[in-house]
């Protein structure tokens, strides 16, 4: 008995390792499949004075032209692709930002197309300094009241009077400067005015 007793479990171990070894894995079956995503960015855009959002020429003497030392600092920050224009207006059909009721300031002769040096008499605006695209012709100042600045007058509608083009990650900056003189038939008292900027998105 002890003897059949080994041969049925040598019997086991046998019939054990040929099922280990004749055993053949299951194969496990997979597939993929995609998805898709889309979306549309939106425009953003964001215009804001950081500096010199009020200017103060103080006391003018006809014939004595006034630079102020403050600069207007626009900041834009926008997502646009293509970049962005500032447009300058005083909302006057009159063509001038400053009065004192119905009497007026005159705007400088020069214009956004072709601002020119100082000569003459107005309110007067140039482009001193920008974080990208001074447009040359606003000349070759570098500081708020060079001399090398040009000026324009203000337009009564929105004229486009500073680019830029292709896409910016931050914050865009431009200087602007202030100029003023009167002629000496100007009627004397306290003027006052308001000029707006406007960012534009340039989208295509």
């Amino acid at each position: 008995m002890k003897f059949l007793g080994k041969v049925f479990i040598f019997g086991l171990v046998i019939v054990g390792l040929m099922g280990i070894f004749n055993f053949v894995p299951q194969k496990v079956e997979a597939d993929t499949a995609n998805v898709t995503l889309s979306t549309s960015v939106l425009e953003y855009l964001s215009l804001s004075i950081t500096s010199g959002s009020t200017i103060s020429f103080g006391n003018l003497t006809p014939g004595t032209p006034i630079c102020s030392n403050t600069a207007t600092v626009v900041s834009v920050t926008t997502n646009a692709a293509n970049g962005y224009t500032i447009g300058l207006s005083d909302g006057s059909d009159t063509n001038s930002a400053m009065h004192k009721n119905s009497v007026y300031i005159p705007d400088y002769a020069g214009t956004i197309a072709t601002p020119t040096s100082w000569s003459g008499v107005g309110l007067g605006i140039g482009l001193w300094a920008a974080d990208t695209n001074k447009e040359t012709k606003y000349g070759t100042g570098t500081t708020v009241c060079d001399t090398n600045n040009k000026y324009a007058g203000i337009p009564s509608t929105v004229t486009a009077a500073h680019t830029v083009t292709g896409y910016r990650s931050g914050a865009d900056t431009s200087s602007w400067s202030w100029k003023i003189d009167v002629p000496n038939t100007q009627e004397t008292g306290t003027y006052s005015g308001t000029v707006t900027f406007t960012a534009t998105a340039v989208l295509s």
